[in-house]
């Protein structure tokens, strides 16, 4: 009960629109800051999966040029050689 004691003469004097505004800039600035939060946690997690991918797209890279080179399988490397 004693908040809205403090609070009856500021919504007296400044009126119930600047406290209504007031509430509403305190939480949109909450928010603001949630959302920052948010999207840097999705850079980072974006900025992992690029270099993983990068990393797959390297290993595939391997592979294809042994494919290529009929290194991939002995098997196949022994009857090319013959």
């Amino acid at each position: 009960m004693e908040i809205f004691n403090q609070l009856t003469p500021f919504v007296e004097n400044v009126g119930f629109p600047a406290l209504i505004f007031a509430i509403w800039y305190i939480y949109h600035q909450a928010q603001v800051k949630a959302f920052e939060k948010i999207i840097q946690n999705n850079f980072e997690i974006l900025k992992d999966l690029l270099e993983t991918n990068q990393y797959h797209a390297a290993l595939l890279s391997r592979i294809e040029s042994k494919i290529d080179n009929n290194l991939w399988c002995p098997i196949l490397k022994r009857e090319v050689q013959q």
